[in-house]
């Protein structure tokens, strides 16, 4: 057996971008985008959306993919995915079906199925390492951070990084993108996370990276929609 279950956690509470999971995103609700970059990808065994809202809920049926009314306590603005898989897979002691578990974050509209494909791949052929996670490089060095001090002033994080004039000549650095975690379910419990100490990665470019927080990015993600679907 190696079975992997794919939870995509949308709740319908946004404080930033009220009813974000399914505002139409070029006339498509945002959740969607995820829920066909998995189906599509055709390797996960079961697809759940992690909901308390009803019309989160009748968009995932409507892609034809199953909802799991998460419980109301799992619903807050303060709960983590990571929170939301974990009551899953204690409640419904799902690792006696399944090898592995997958998140893939519903803000995340442009990762696509081989994206998801490719990832699940890369995590399947290497089976001693049980974490993946999607990536993206950081578009602005992070070494060169500053740190505000008293309100007036501003030091550098790390000095080594402004040694280098540079940025080309700076190690790059990258950071999870949100398109999709990856896990055997032991490794998930054991750990309590999707991280680990090392772990596998696939990497992403910015655009299929993108990933909606804000409403100005909601904005971008609009035209952003517009011209692949123009250009499909």
């Amino acid at each position: 057996m190696n079975k992997t279950l794919c939870i995509i956690p949308a709740r319908g509470g946004s404080k930033r971008i009220p009813r974000k999971n399914v505002l139409p995103l070029n006339g498509i609700p945002l959740i969607a985008y995820t829920i066909r970059s998995a189906k599509h990808s055709g390797v996960f065994d079961k697809i759940v959306v992690s909901t308390e809202d009803d019309e989160i809920a009748q968009v995932a049926i409507s892609e034809g993919v199953e909802v799991d009314a998460r419980p109301m306590e799992m619903a807050g603005d303060k709960v983590t995915k990571v929170q939301v898989v974990k009551e899953y897979l204690e409640r419904t002691n799902a690792e006696n079906e399944f090898d592995n578990i997958a998140a893939l974050l519903p803000t995340c509209p442009f990762r696509t199925a081989e994206d998801v494909q490719s990832a699940a791949n890369l995590f399947f052929e290497n089976k001693e390492n049980e974490f993946l996670i999607g990536v993206v490089e950081y578009e602005f060095p992070i070494q060169l951070a500053l740190k505000k001090r008293d309100g007036k002033v501003v030091e550098m994080e790390n000095t080594d990084g402004y040694l280098t004039t540079r940025s080309q000549n700076i190690e790059k650095k990258y950071h999870p993108n949100g398109a999709i975690y990856l896990a055997s379910i032991k490794a998930f419990k054991r750990r309590g996370t999707f991280f680990n100490e090392k772990m596998l990665y696939y990497e992403m470019p910015q655009l299929r990276s993108f990933d909606i927080d804000y409403p100005y990015q909601f904005q971008i993600a609009e035209i952003i929609a517009k011209q692949i679907s123009e250009q499909e």
